[in-house]
């Protein structure tokens, strides 16, 4: 449990340390570095023995950070497959432990449903144009994801469902910086913080608290 621990924090530090990196050139360095924090969060998941498609979501989206870490369409598309694969891991283990009747066991749980929907609707509607020939995968990928928000709020723990509407909100500026604002947006740079803070926030917050199950 010790090394596990060690594993994690490491995992922490170098998440941590991104910030510093994350605004300079593209290098393999850099790649390395985006990719290493969720990488060692799965090592971690898989040395405390938590469920194996929690494991798989984590390696797959590190995969997904290491695409994503470089320019171009290719890399982009390599990137939202590799999330998309692993929003459908963290789906299917989300079926196999969430209580439905937990989802309307209080009202700010159905609040909290319909305003994610409201929210992730309204982005598909807004981006839906400007994605052209992406535009059915990634509403695809954006609905896929609802449905993973959705299914924490039949968890008992809250801070599953703040994990995943972390994860949620860090995909959508995502998507809103590449087709509605635009690389040459002000707010772009500050962006690009928000999307990692809460992106590797949410990560953590997911596999310490789907890691019991």
């Amino acid at each position: 449990m010790a090394s596990a621990t060690s594993i994690l924090w490491l995992s922490i530090a170098l998440g941590s340390g991104y910030l510093w990196i994350l605004p300079r050139d593209k290098t393999v360095l850099r790649a390395v570095w985006k990719t290493l924090p969720v990488l060692l969060l799965a090592l971690y998941a898989f040395a405390v023995d938590a469920p194996p498609l929690l494991v798989a979501a984590l390696a797959l989206g590190a995969l997904g950070d290491l695409s994503l870490a470089f320019d171009g369409e290719r890399a982009f598309i390599g990137g939202v497959a590799a999330f998309l694969l692993a929003h459908v891991a963290y789906v299917l283990l989300l079926i196999s432990i969430a209580d439905p009747s937990i989802a309307f066991a209080a009202l700010w749980r159905v609040v909290a449903g319909g305003l994610i929907a409201v929210l992730t609707l309204g982005v598909l509607v807004r981006i839906w144009k400007p994605a052209g020939r992406l535009a059915l995968p990634i509403g695809l990928y954006i609905l896929l994801f609802m449905a993973f928000v959705w299914l924490t709020l039949g968890l008992q723990n809250p801070l599953v469902f703040v994990g995943a509407s972390l994860f949620m909100l860090s995909d959508l500026i995502l998507t809103m910086r590449k087709y509605w604002f635009g690389p040459d947006h002000p707010m772009d740079g500050v962006a690009a913080y928000i999307v990692w803070v809460t992106y590797y926030a949410a990560q953590v917050v997911l596999t310490l608290t789907l890691s019991i199950y």
